[in-house]
């Protein structure tokens, strides 16, 4: 299974905005009120310098996956400790975006459906999609996809001029302070992107090189749609409402009025939110799977991403029913030490080692 560069920009620049429409824009807006773009713009330089990071180690192991390159760095015991922190990683966001699109579809489309029929649906189509055709299905998915899904997300921004008021974004920085700013972008930006899959989806790419930069480009897209929407969002809906809003990126569909003929415009931004969500929890799905199959040496990853879809059936409802493992946005351990570690002090530490071995070599 190969990826090609241009395939490997719509993967990136798709789950990175649907991991964007959710949590930040809100996080950001909780703590730092009309400057959470501020908050957002820093927490979008944190995310780049990540991603930049994480690039140099996937380079310098350019034909092995995380769970490869890891063992060869640590040994076959502590390499295999240090993996289980990215596996938790991609678990915990898969169960944070199953159960925010199984909500949302809930609450705009399917009203007296069970959830649990929502549910099962979402992942038997995961499911199947990779028994079926692996990266290479979804790749292909998001290549269709990924132009229509972009172009939409940045048009819907710039669909309701007549809302807008600037003065919602005043003052700027004098009822904040740089406190609450440095707390929204640190909250924030644990939740805009995952830079961690690209250690599993690089190993998939056809030209390292290229595939490089369609990743930092796919990256950048959604930072600047990320910045931009937290702007309008702020500036049609003020503070106080954006902090409240679930979702914020569909509020601003329901503004959109031109003309008496431009509206519910909704209707779009629902499928497309959904298959964006389809094509982030496939890739999760797949590269947690693949990674437990080299992690436990049992080949047949599709059975291992069957049995995945089963568990976090049960984790889900789980969840939905125990307040302490449904709310871990605002989790301290969460945000102090488990997403720093995993998406900078573990990608500095390889980085490090990486230099000191390529060195030695020379």
């Amino acid at each position: 299974m190969k990826v090609s560069s241009y395939q490997m920009f719509w993967l990136i620049s798709i789950s990175s905005i649907i991991m964007f429409s959710y949590l930040p824009i809100r996080l950001a807006t909780e703590e730092s009120r009309q400057d959470s773009w501020i908050s957002i713009l820093l927490g979008t330089m944190i995310m780049m310098i990540e991603t930049w990071i994480i690039l140099r180690v996937c380079k310098q192991h350019k034909g092995k996956s995380v769970v490869q390159f890891v063992k060869d760095l640590f040994g076959t015991v502590l390499g295999k400790i240090i993996v289980t922190v990215y596996f938790a990683l991609w678990f915990m966001q898969m169960s944070s975006v199953v159960e925010g699109t199984v909500e949302f579809q809930n609450l705009v489309m399917l009203h007296n459906t069970p959830m649990i029929v929502i549910l099962i649906c979402l992942l038997f189509l995961i499911a199947c999609v990779i028994c079926k055709g692996g990266l290479t299905a979804i790749s292909r998915c998001a290549e269709i996809i990924g132009p229509i899904f972009v172009t939409f997300y940045f048009a819907i921004l710039f669909l309701n001029p007549q809302d807008m008021n600037i003065k919602r974004i005043l003052p700027i920085y004098a009822d904040s302070g740089w406190h609450s700013i440095l707390n929204g972008a640190l909250l924030s930006c644990n939740y805009m992107v995952d830079p961690s899959i690209v250690l599993m989806l690089f190993f998939f790419a056809e030209n390292k090189r290229t595939a490089s930069r369609a990743i930092l480009w796919g990256t950048t897209v959604s930072m600047v749609w990320g910045l931009i929407t937290t702007l309008v969002v702020l500036s049609v809906t003020g503070p106080f409402l954006a902090a409240q809003l679930v979702v914020p990126v569909y509020s601003l569909t329901k503004f959109v009025y031109i003309l008496n003929f431009v509206q519910n415009i909704d209707a779009f931004f629902i499928p497309l939110w959904l298959f964006g969500a389809f094509i982030k929890l496939s890739i999760a799905m797949f590269i947690l799977s693949y990674g437990l199959s080299e992690w436990t040496g049992f080949k047949n990853w599709k059975f291992i991403s069957c049995t995945l879809s089963c568990i976090l059936l049960g984790s889900v409802i789980y969840s939905t029913h125990h307040i302490q493992f449904a709310n871990t946005t605002r989790n301290a351990f969460l945000i102090r030490y488990f997403y720093p570690s995993a998406f900078l002090g573990i990608p500095l530490i390889f980085w490090m080692i990486g230099s000191i071995r390529q060195s030695r070599r020379t």
